[in-house]
């Protein structure tokens, strides 16, 4: 009884803080910190500004880039600059410039490799939890239609 005691005060909180410890290794940092993701790449529409509900009652389409990630990532929380790290994200809109949506435009429905900064959702416009500012040219990975 004294070892599982023992085993259960000192050791469980060494075994959960590796683990934290080995979470956070695979998990994405946010910017200034770089990242690379690969995914499908598609293109999304959304209500925007006034109200963010309805296109069909009057409030402006927003059409994004957005990757769909064949796995879940994670990104590890920076409570400096008062960011959550999120779990088993699966959608990361892309935060795009016009010469970067023309570049990206023939890859639609095709598997990519981007690679830039991410940081999470703040405002209306975010309509992922995750968002990567793009700093590449893409590099597919094949057709996948």
């Amino acid at each position: 009884m004294k070892i599982l005691k023992f085993a259960l005060l000192v050791l469980l909180p060494q075994l959960l803080t590796q683990t934290s410890q080995a979470a956070q290794a695979t998990c994405l940092a946010y910017e200034p910190a770089s990242a690379a993701i690969s995914g499908m790449l598609h293109r999304e529409t959304f209500p925007g500004r006034p109200n963010y509900e309805s296109i069909a009652q009057g409030d402006e389409p927003e059409t994004g880039f957005y990757l769909t990630l064949p796995q879940a990532i994670c990104t590890i929380a920076d409570p400096a600059h008062q960011m959550d790290g999120l779990a088993a994200v699966r959608e990361v809109q892309l935060v795009l410039n016009e010469k970067q949506y023309a570049e990206l435009r023939p890859y639609l429905g095709r598997l990519v490799r981007l690679d830039g900064k991410l940081f999470p959702a703040s405002t209306g416009h975010h309509h992922a939890d995750l968002l990567l500012r793009v700093e590449n040219a893409p590099s597919s990975r094949g057709k996948t239609k």
